[in-house]
Formats: C-alpha cells, structure tokens, sequence
C-alpha cells in the first residue's frame, strides 16, 4: 500500500523511524510546528498540501498512486475541521493533539489528564522543534521584544503572553522508545524547578503512531474521511465525523 503522511515537525523522528521500516511505502510531507496557534493557518496549509498530494497523485503512473492521505495530527485546535479531499480518504487519529499519540492512546492521555490536572507537556520532538517554557527561552524572548517595542513595553508583554503559565501545576516529560536524550529530561526537570510545577517522568508509546502510519484505521482510533467528504466535529470522544460535500462549495474550491 502506498500512504502519504502529512506530518507536525515535532513527530519527525518517529514518523520518519516508521515510515522506514514500514511495510508499506510510505512518503511524508512535514508542516512546521506551531500553526496550531491559528487553527485558520493549519488548515489552509493542510488543505493545500492535500491538494498538492493530489494533484501529484494524478501525475503518476496508476502503479505509483496513493491510496490514502494519513494526518499526523490531532484535532488540534480545530484546525482539522473543513479539510476534504477530491480522490484520497483522508484518515485522522481521534484525539486532541499528538499528546495522546505520544502516549499511545487518547485514552491514556485522559487518564493522564485527570491524575496530574494542570500538566504542561515536554518531549523530545517538543525540546527540539518548538518554542518551550524555560527561563533561557524567556530570557531570549524578553530581549526580542525590548529589542522591538522597548523596555517598559517588553515587561508588558511578557506578562500578557505568559499568564497562561499561572494554570499550571506538572512538568510531563514523556520518554522516546525510539532513543531519549538524558539532557532533554533534564531540560524539563531545570523548567519543573523554574516555573515551581511538580516533574512527571512518564514513559512514551508507539502504539498510536504505528497504526496511524501502517494501519489498520480502525474506526474506533481513526475516522477515515471519504473523497468528497469533509471533517466536522463529532462532540463526543470520537472527535470527528465525515459528511459529504455540497457541490456548490466544491465547486467554490475548484
């Protein structure tokens, strides 16, 4: 079977492990981490690279064709909600964001969720690929923006960008299976001791992100949107649902 993954940067090793030894012929197309910040820009670009998939798809010899369009993303502040396809199922894990694929399951996720309420998530794709709490990093941010705006104005908004820290009460540090690195636990633990959050060291799994690349897509895991069909929210656990496209707003895209 041939699969194309549309990948978040911060699961690059892994998917990239997987889609190596895969069984299948797997090929990745990666977004830059953080555009879950404005769910309106994940989708576009979502959207736009499954249209790119597509359009490839069309080009190739029928013995080189996708089968299907995998997102390597969680609901994600929405930012999934609207994508369609023209001639690829589009299949998405049924979970919040890549937490629970880290973990293995959304249900351990939620489970995780209720015995360390207030938990700020680490990981090794996190450390590496994104903006985290740390006092470094904060200390480079107020240079930029005293940089930008001034001193008196830097203090300001600092304190607006990170009151949302005052929620928190757990560092979790989710482990590799795939090869940890001692000095990103111990980023972790030097941001629990900063910041005053109690630190979880809680061992990662594979198990979501290997369905997710080689199948199956069971349906209790996965929705597996169908051509012409695009993604809503199912306000239930399952996250998701798909419904068939109106023609007039396809045609909007065509």
């Amino acid at each position: 079977m041939r699969i194309a993954v549309i990948g978040c940067m911060v699961m690059n090793r892994e998917v990239c492990k997987l889609a190596a030894e895969s069984g299948h012929q797997v090929r990745v197309w990666w977004l830059r981490q953080g555009l879950h910040d404005t769910p309106e820009l994940l989708r576009a670009e979502l959207q736009k690279t499954i249209d790119a998939i597509e359009r490839e798809n069309e080009a190739l010899r029928e013995t080189l064709h996708f089968e299907a369009i995998v997102l390597a993303y969680g609901l994600c502040s929405n930012g999934v909600l609207g994508l369609r396809s023209r001639s690829l199922p589009l299949v998405v894990p049924r979970c919040d964001d890549c937490i629970s694929l880290f973990l293995g399951s959304a249900e351990r996720y939620r489970e995780l969720f209720r015995s360390m309420p207030g938990a700020y998530w680490y990981n090794r794709g996190w450390i590496e690929q994104a903006f985290t709490p740390s006092k470094e990093n904060y200390r480079l941010q107020r240079a930029q923006y005293v940089e930008e705006y001034g001193e008196e104005n830097a203090d300001y908004l600092m304190e607006c960008t990170n009151n949302w820290m005052t929620n928190y009460s757990y560092c979790g540090y989710i482990t590799c299976p795939y090869g940890d690195c001692p000095e990103h636990e111990a980023y972790a633990r030097q941001a629990a001791e900063d910041f005053g959050w109690t630190f979880a060291k809680v061992d990662g799994s594979m198990d979501y992100l290997d369905a997710l690349v080689n199948g199956p897509w069971d349906d209790a895991r996965f929705l597996t949107c169908p051509p012409r069909s695009r993604i809503e929210a199912d306000y239930t656990d399952r996250k998701f649902r798909s419904v068939p496209c109106e023609i007039d707003d396809w045609e909007e895209r065509a």
